[in-house]
C-alpha cells in the first residue's frame, strides 16, 4: 500500500521537528541525575586525535542550527517543498541518529562499537542529504543555504571528524595502541583529511562542511600544543588543516570558473 504524498509530507516535517530537539535535549538528562553525560566519559581516556576540550562547544552552534532547520521545514508554506522532500527523511535519519547516539552512550547501553555503527548510520544518512543540495547549489536560495544546507553541512562536518575521534578513543581505552599511538593516531588524520577532502570535492567547496573540520583540527593541534604535548600529531593536524583550505579554494576557483565560463555562451 503507497502512503499518500501528504502523509508522507507530514511524517516528514513532523518527525524533523521533533529529533532536532530531541538530540540536544538528551543531553540535558544527566544534568537531572539520570545517565552519565558524554563529556565526563570522554575525558577517561583521551586520544592524541581528540580536539582541546572547549572545541566541543560547536555543538551548541551545530543544535541551534538543527532546530532552526526543524522549526524551518516544518512551516505550513514548506508542506510541498521539492528541496525538503528530497532530503527531509535523510536529515530526520540523522537526528534520530544523532538522538541514538547521546542515550546509547549517556546510558552505557551494549559494546561501545555500538557508537561507532551509530556514527556510520548518522554519516550516511547526510551524506545523501548533502549530496542532493550540494548537486546544484546554485539552485538553492540565500535562506534555504543558511536554513537547511548550513546545519546539516555543520553536522556532518563534526561527525565526520568526531567518527575517527571515537575509533581512537575506544582502542585506547582497550589498551590495545600502547606504543603505537602516535603512528595510528597520524594515520587516522591522514584518513580523516582524506575523507574530507573527498567531500569538499564532492560537494563543490560546501564551506559550511569545511568549517567544522577545520575547527575541529585547530582543536587537536591546540590539545597537543598544551595538553598532551606531541608535535607530530599536532603538526599532522596543522598540515591536514591547511591542506583542507587549499582543497576548498581549488575546488571553489574551479566552480566559479566554470559558471563563468558558462555565463558567456549565454
Amino acid at each position: 500500500m503507497k502512503v499518500p504524498q501528504e502523509t508522507r509530507d507530514m511524517i516528514r516535517q513532523g518527525t524533523n521537528l521533533i529529533s532536532s530537539f530531541a538530540q540536544f535535549l538528551v543531553t540535558l538528562l544527566p544534568a537531572f541525575g539520570i545517565g552519565i553525560g558524554i563529556g565526563s566519559q570522554s575525558m577517561r581516556s583521551v586520544p592524541q586525535v581528540q580536539p582541546i576540550y572547549w572545541s566541543f562547544f560547536i555543538w551548541f552552534l551545530i543544535y541551534a542550527g538543527c532546530i532552526a532547520y526543524g522549526i524551518y521545514q516544518a512551516l505550513p508554506v514548506h508542506h510541498e517543498d521539492k528541496i525538503l522532500r528530497r532530503v527531509g527523511f535523510y536529515t530526520a535519519s540523522a537526528f534520530i541518529g544523532v538522538t541514538a547516539y547521546a542515550l546509547v552512550a549517556q546510558f552505557e547501553i551494549g559494546s561501545e562499537w555500538i557508537l561507532i555503527a551509530i556514527f556510520i548510520w548518522i554519516l550516511a544518512s547526510l551524506l545523501v542529504a548533502i549530496m542532493r543540495l550540494t548537486v546544484d547549489q546554485s539552485r538553492l536560495t540565500k535562506t534555504e543555504e543558511y536554513a537547511v544546507l548550513a546545519p546539516i553541512s555543520l553536522l556532518l562536518g563534526w561527525c565526520s571528524l568526531a567518527v575517527f575521534v571515537n575509533i581512537a578513543a575506544i582502542l585506547k581505552d582497550s589498551g590495545m595502541l600502547g606504543t603505537i599511538e602516535t603512528s595510528f593516531s597520524l594515520f587516522l588524520l591522514l584518513a580523516t583529511g582524506s575523507v574530507a577532502s573527498v567531500i569538499i570535492y564532492k560537494t563543490n567547496g560546501n564551506v559550511w562542511y569545511t568549517i567544522p573540520v577545520i575547527w575541529g583540527l585547530i582543536g587537536v593541534v591546540i590539545a597537543n600544543i598544551w595538553q598532551q604535548p606531541n608535535t607530530a600529531v599536532a603538526g599532522a593536524a596543522a598540515l591536514a588543516a591547511i591542506i583542507l583550505i587549499g582543497v576548498l579554494v581549488i575546488v571553489r576557483k574551479r566552480d566559479q570558473g566554470n559558471s563563468g565560463r558558462h555565463g558567456e555562451y549565454l
